[in-house]
């Protein structure tokens, strides 16, 4: 009730100022998140690699870069939290205007290029912060640092976040930084991976692009199959030239994010695969379980539904799972993906007397 008021005064000022005005209300105020939030039910905990998220939804990459309002995004009912993009080095990321919204079909175009404070000034933020729940670094390159001096950044990362954080992301996939994508090539990831598996056992995820095609998407199931990391998060931002330079996230993704999503989920591999992009609503929740899919994050919807929208989803979780007289959601992922999809038919409508 609280955002629904508020969200037509700060959608009055510029995206990226409205974004930062959020956040610092929220680092000043972590009460504010569970006056406004939800705690989601026991019965909606699974677990996501090695992690029990609290429930499957969880905070995506982008909206606390800097780990600076932990405290509030735990109140607010996500299963877990993700933050980042992380650099080794502090970046200014690209001139702005920067951040664009498209409030008629509820989507977002950044262009930021991993604005972030650094991992000097991030790391004691984690580190500090008491977890209720699994909270994930998405790390990722300098603009200017080179493939192979990206490898020993990442590495540098992780080894100073391990024991602070529960899973790591490697994000090699947003459009925004000159180059980044196409380091999304099997010769790169698989030093990558190597170098960074070494370095820790927590948790490791691939963040792909929306944009690859069928058979890159394929080989990059195959090639983190292979190296046996966690799982991948599918999908980054989308380009679309005609919206202008950058990521689109949000309802103009929805349906790009869940093809290659359904792509990966057809491979059968043992990965996570976490969904992100488009998940506006409990349909496409559903959706991506009916593909075989789990757990998945919210970004760009909660930017515009506020923290109802995990009211909602929480509320409409335990209602499925009443309707279908189960437990829990863990027992519902323990069922073959033909059961799982009948329990995701909608039910028959009564017949008229």
């Amino acid at each position: 009730m609280l955002y629904s008021l508020l969200r037509p005064i700060l959608f009055t000022l510029p995206p990226e100022t409205a974004h930062e005005l959020t956040l610092s209300v929220a680092r000043l105020s972590p009460i504010l998140g569970r006056l406004s939030g939800s705690c989601p039910s026991d019965r909606l905990a699974i677990q996501v690699g090695s992690c029990q998220w609290k429930s499957p939804i969880g905070l995506a990459a982008g909206l606390d870069k800097n780990a600076e309002a932990l405290p509030f995004f735990a109140e607010q009912g996500f299963g877990s939290l993700e933050c980042g993009t992380i650099t080794l080095r502090p970046q200014l990321g690209n001139p702005r205007p920067r951040l664009f919204r498209y409030p008629k079909e509820q989507s977002l175009r950044n262009a930021m290029g991993f604005p972030n404070e650094g991992l000097i000034h991030i790391a004691p933020r984690l580190g500090g912060f008491e977890a209720t729940l699994p909270v994930g670094a998405n790390i990722g390159k300098n603009k200017d640092s080179n493939p192979e001096e990206s490898i020993e950044e990442m590495s540098i990362m992780m080894a100073t976040l391990a024991d602070d954080v529960d899973y790591f992301v490697i994000n090699v996939s947003s459009p925004n930084t000159p180059g980044l994508r196409a380091l999304q090539e099997r010769s790169y990831l698989s030093e990558l991976f190597q170098e960074l598996q070494s370095v820790s056992k927590k948790d490791l995820y691939l963040k792909i692009a929306p944009d690859l095609d069928e058979k890159k998407i394929i080989e990059l199931t195959a090639l983190a199959t292979e190296y046996k990391i966690t799982g991948l998060i599918a999908t980054n931002t989308t380009i679309m030239p005609e919206r202008g330079v950058g990521g689109v996230s949000g309802v103009l993704l929805k349906e790009r994010a869940r093809k290659v999503r359904k792509l990966i989920l057809d491979q059968k591999s043992p990965l996570e695969i976490i969904g992100v992009g488009g998940i506006t609503n409990f349909q496409d929740v559903k959706d991506f379980w009916m593909d075989g899919g789990k757990a998945v994050q919210l970004y760009t919807a909660y930017v515009y539904q506020g923290p109802e929208l995990l009211r909602e989803l929480n509320r409409e979780m335990i209602h499925f799972l009443d309707q279908n007289k189960l437990k829990n959601l863990t027992d519902f992922f323990k069922l073959d993906l033909k059961e799982r999809q009948k329990c995701l038919q909608p039910l028959p409508k009564p017949e008229s007397i």
